[in-house]
């Protein structure tokens, strides 16, 4: 191979484009296509703000902006696209019409797209929300997917894990005040795992990251009136200052059903672990909330910048199925009163099941892109399900999202039910219904 007199210099060959580096290491670009853009969905403030029933006044400011990101993926035949959204949950109505709308406008099939949400406790109350800022979103989410495809160029992919401990489990059997009823606990279990996949155009600019990790974006406490993206928005910005404003950096949670932020404010080395205290400014808040952001951000940077073996085989396939959970006959009085009078009514599916206590069938899919897969679960789910999931999944880098294509609400481990406190007395599933939605994930991923 001959050396070349500039750092890369370019040269058509066949399907792909060779690049000739200095020190003289070939680069063959493959099937491999990628497209990534995004959308600001910020609210107008005033917006009523979800994640917590007892904060009932409205929004009073943005500290960042919300988005909509897409990834694009082409293999030359299927066309697969991932949707971000900086909500706290995806309905199965919106992500429903997210897709068709994506399917009008680019042509890509309903079953190829998954549309998840961030988990922030600090965006638009969607059951609330005005109708014409869900409908903004739908077509801001979709836009993205329709720029994303403008934009599709020849480009490979990596993937890594590295480790952090920003998430700390939150089911604190010392607990006086409630056993098991949020309150961090350091040696219970989490996964610690932040998965990257590093995306690169001909020319080995980074177009896009897409980091996975699981953790509550609560990090601001529940009294805070600002709208914000939470530590997701402090840990993709450390990406994006480094790779340029032109790169797409986002973020997928995984199964934080019961992870809470590792916080300054609790104290779970004391003995009974007493409430998190909240400082009462806005300023402070923020300045933990960018501290826990930039951790997840720099473990994700020194991470992806690790990631030298990529590849532009694709290898892609998008799988989906159906599974039915089954809901519980001893739903508590206060969840079954919630559940009547929750705004969509008799006509929302959920709301019927729920009421007549039958089971709830919502979808589980999953994207393969060459050794690695995006799985889209459809409920907070707790961790110790995700870490089954990837022990059992073929792949070697498996992504997992909750709140994916639909919102069902926690999904406990049999034990938590056992145990009682928060999630397993909101929940309205079985204690088995984890155990069948892990099995039914796992079943998909062997499928890819």
């Amino acid at each position: 191979m001959r050396q070349a007199p500039e750092p890369f210099t370019r040269h058509k060959a066949g399907r792909g484009i060779l690049f000739y580096a200095q020190q003289q290491i070939l680069v063959r670009m493959g099937s491999l296509k990628a497209g990534l853009a995004k959308a600001v969905i910020t609210p107008p403030v005033g917006t009523k703000l979800c994640g917590y029933s007892a904060r009932t006044q409205p929004s009073t400011g943005v500290l960042d902006d919300l988005y909509a990101k897409a990834l694009v993926l082409d293999d030359g035949e299927t066309r697969l696209a991932l949707v971000v959204c900086d909500l706290l949950w995806v309905g199965r109505k919106l992500a429903s019409d997210v897709r068709k709308k994506v399917r009008k406008q680019s042509g890509i099939r309903e079953e190829n797209v998954m549309v998840t949400a961030i988990h922030t406790h600090y965006g638009p109350d969607i059951e609330q929300a005005d109708k014409s800022y869900i409908e903004n979103v739908e077509s801001q989410a979709a836009g993205a997917v329709a720029a994303a495809c403008n934009r599709v160029k020849n480009a490979r992919v990596g993937f890594a894990a590295g480790e952090c401990r920003v998430g700390m489990n939150r089911r604190n059997p010392q607990s006086s005040y409630k056993p098991y009823f949020l309150y961090s606990w350091p040696q219970g279990v989490i996964d610690p795992s932040v998965t990257v996949a590093r995306i690169e155009d001909e020319a080995r600019r980074v177009m896009g990251v897409l980091v996975n990790y699981a953790c509550h974006p609560v990090t601001l406490g529940p009294n805070e009136l600002n709208i914000s993206r939470d530590y997701p928005g402090h840990a993709l910005r450390v990406l994006e200052d480094v790779f340029g404003e032109d790169t797409v950096a986002m973020f997928v949670n995984g199964c934080c059903a019961n992870i809470n932020p590792a916080w300054v404010f609790d104290r779970p080395d004391v003995s009974p672990p007493p409430p998190p205290v909240f400082p009462e400014s806005t300023e402070e808040r923020v300045r933990e909330t960018r501290r826990l952001g930039q951790i997840l951000g720099g473990e994700a940077l020194k991470t992806l910048q690790s990631v030298t073996n990529l590849t532009s085989e694709a290898n892609m396939k998008a799988e989906q199925s159906s599974v039915s959970l089954p809901i519980r006959k001893d739903i508590p009085k206060d969840l079954s009163h919630w559940i009547r009078r929750t705004k969509v009514g008799e006509k929302d599916y959920l709301t019927r099941q729920r009421l007549a206590k039958k089971t709830i069938t919502t979808e589980v899919q999953a994207f393969r892109l060459s050794d690695a897969a995006i799985l889209g679960l459809p409920s907070e789910v707790f961790v110790e399900f995700q870490l089954e999931i990837k022990r059992e999944s073929p792949l070697k880098h498996t992504f997992v999202s909750e709140l994916a294509n639909d919102s069902i609400g926690y999904v406990p481990t049999a034990e938590a039910f056992k145990e009682g406190g928060y999630e397993p007395t909101v929940s309205v599933f079985t204690p088995d219904a984890g155990s069948k939605l892990a099995q039914a994930a796992i079943g998909l991923l062997r499928k890819l």
